[in-house]
């Protein structure tokens, strides 16, 4: 079997909120940046062009997951659970997350 790569880096500017006390808790944020190296992924870097992602939010079944765990999914474009936008900056994600995450995601948003 092959080895696994990994590819990770920071969500640009991710931030979790609740709109009021009733409302489900929603994870914003740019998952990547247009024009901006990445951080080293180990002896290169990457560099996104606008456009990377049009054909891929309108045709594909995209998942948000918690640390690249497919057990662990946050949100699905195709549930309506997972909001993709490509503006001039990026890739420009809002995700829903599941009860078992909304419950650390309140207590976050209650106490930045």
């Amino acid at each position: 079997m092959g080895e696994l790569e990994r590819r990770v880096w920071p969500v640009e500017r991710l931030e979790v909120r609740a709109a009021e006390e009733s409302a489900a808790p929603v994870i914003e944020g740019y998952a990547a940046v247009f024009d901006s190296l990445s951080v080293d992924l180990g002896g290169w870097r990457e560099r996104i062009a606008p456009g990377a992602f049009g054909r891929t939010i309108g045709e594909s079944d995209v998942r948000a997951l918690w640390d690249h765990d497919a057990k662990y999914v946050l949100g699905r474009n195709r549930s309506g659970t997972l909001g993709l936008e490509e503006d001039a900056r990026g890739l420009k994600i809002a995700v829903v997350p599941p009860g078992f995450f909304s419950t650390s995601a309140r207590t976050v948003s209650r106490s930045a």
